[in-house]
């Protein structure tokens, strides 16, 4: 029975491997958006229900300037739910030397995934050189970077990327939200295109009103990565956008698991 097939009639196809590359965690408090962060125990039985066997979050408390005390936290989460819940730490320019050495001191953990940046939150241009110490330090260790980008935002327009990649073309790189904006997103798509390692944060399509099937004709395929932006974002409509599409099934498994897996050379879901 075919993916789509099998969901119409209620049911997650068995073995169907689900990664969430792009979602948030707190510990049950309202955030700085003003959005209430589920314990994290719940997130993860809410994504269980619905098919995804593990994500990969960043902290609402590191976003929100406690970089490192967030990070902490993050880790100590991923301890207690080992195969569903894996961090990106968060990084500003404006703790560097103390954000960086956590980095270091967690890159060989099995539940380290990568580095979130927000350039945005950060008050701080994705192509000014003050994040350079991350991108040569993430370049050197092939450390995958997931970054917000919005066209409309002046620091987080994914069109900035442009002289960033020119000094590190090899930059490990998860566009998140593919710039939020159609305009975003067709930047975004052209940087896939022109380098390796630049991949597509698919829960950009919501925003940029782009349907999946449309996505996978404009973009390079396996550049395309399933996430959700939970709890921006209800986790359902993302699933649904890819599983009840009329893309082929091996190309909605390489979109909700392998591509990801592939950008950062890891095993992450039981086959």
């Amino acid at each position: 029975m075919k993916i789509k097939e099998a969901v119409q009639n209620g049911v997650i196809p068995e073995g169907l491997r689900i990664f969430d590359a792009h979602a948030h965690v707190g510990e049950g408090e309202y955030n700085a958006a003003y959005l209430y962060t589920l314990p994290v125990e719940e997130t993860l039985r809410l994504s269980r229900k619905i098919g995804i066997g593990a994500m990969a979050a960043s902290s609402f408390k590191a976003l929100v300037g406690k970089g490192v005390e967030g990070n902490a936290k993050l880790m100590e989460l991923c301890a207690a739910y080992p195969k569903e819940l894996f961090a990106y730490l968060y990084y500003e320019p404006r703790l560097s030397d103390a954000l960086l050495t956590q980095i270091n001191a967690y890159r060989n953990h099995p539940s380290f995934i990568g580095v979130k940046i927000h350039p945005r939150e950060a008050k701080t241009s994705i192509e000014t050189d003050a994040y350079d110490p991350l991108y040569a330090y993430c370049e050197k260790h092939g450390v995958m970077i997931l970054c917000h980008t919005w066209a409309t935002e002046p620091e987080n327009n994914p069109a900035s990327f442009a002289p960033v990649l020119k000094r590190f073309p090899k930059l490990n790189l998860l566009l998140g939200h593919m710039g939020g904006t159609y305009q975003g997103c067709m930047s975004s798509i052209e940087l896939a295109k022109k380098y390796k390692n630049v991949y597509l944060d698919i829960n950009g399509s919501l925003y940029s009103q782009i349907w999946i099937e449309e996505l996978a004709k404009l973009a390079p395929q396996e550049k395309l990565v399933f996430s959700t932006d939970q709890v921006f974002n209800d986790p359902r409509i993302v699933v649904g956008r890819v599983l009840l599409s009329d893309l082929d099934d091996a190309l909605k498994r390489r979109i909700l698991c392998e591509n990801f897996e592939a950008a950062i050379g890891r095993t992450l879901l039981p086959a």
